[in-house]
């Protein structure tokens, strides 16, 4: 016990005077995998940047106040777009978490950024501004759902 104490002592010190890990993470998310990329890529509208790729959990000025809980990094499963959120500038989709509890610490809703309009100034931020009652059933009928895997990540800058 007292060796494992002394060891711990150390560890802590190291981690103390060494590497700030949340200085090199930029965001944590749940990053999509191949496969649901590209069915949400397939619904940008013609001309835009296609995104895609994540679902925000962090955001990266919300990193500061800590990192995700060791329990939550590397989760892998799956979760529902119900709907969709446009406008002429970002296309967003609604994700339902379920039942699972994921400590979200950045958007007010889950959401993965589809795709931005640079032709009207688009950025992927925009799609936080949009509130619940933007968001549309999935088109077309009679798929109103479409399901999204990936895992959680500590994106690196």
């Amino acid at each position: 016990m007292k060796l494992l104490l002394e060891n711990w002592r150390e560890f802590i010190n190291e981690v103390n005077m060494g590497f700030d890990m949340t200085k090199s993470i930029e965001y944590t998310a749940f990053v999509l995998d191949k496969t649901s990329h590209e069915k949400l890529s397939a619904m940008a509208p013609e001309g835009w940047t296609v995104k895609a790729h994540h679902m925000t959990i962090i955001r990266p000025h919300e990193m500061k106040s800590g990192r995700l809980d060791s329990r939550w990094l590397e989760f892998e499963g799956c979760f529902t777009v119900t709907r969709i959120a446009q406008n002429d500038q970002v296309m967003t989709a609604l994700v339902n978490l379920g039942d699972l509890p994921l400590p979200m610490k950045g958007p007010t809703m889950p959401h993965v950024t589809i795709a931005i309009n640079p032709a009207t100034g688009g950025k992927a931020e925009m799609s936080n501004a949009f509130q619940e009652q933007d968001y549309k059933p999935i088109e077309p009928e009679p798929k109103p759902t479409i399901q999204i895997c990936g895992k959680v990540e500590e994106v690196l800058r």
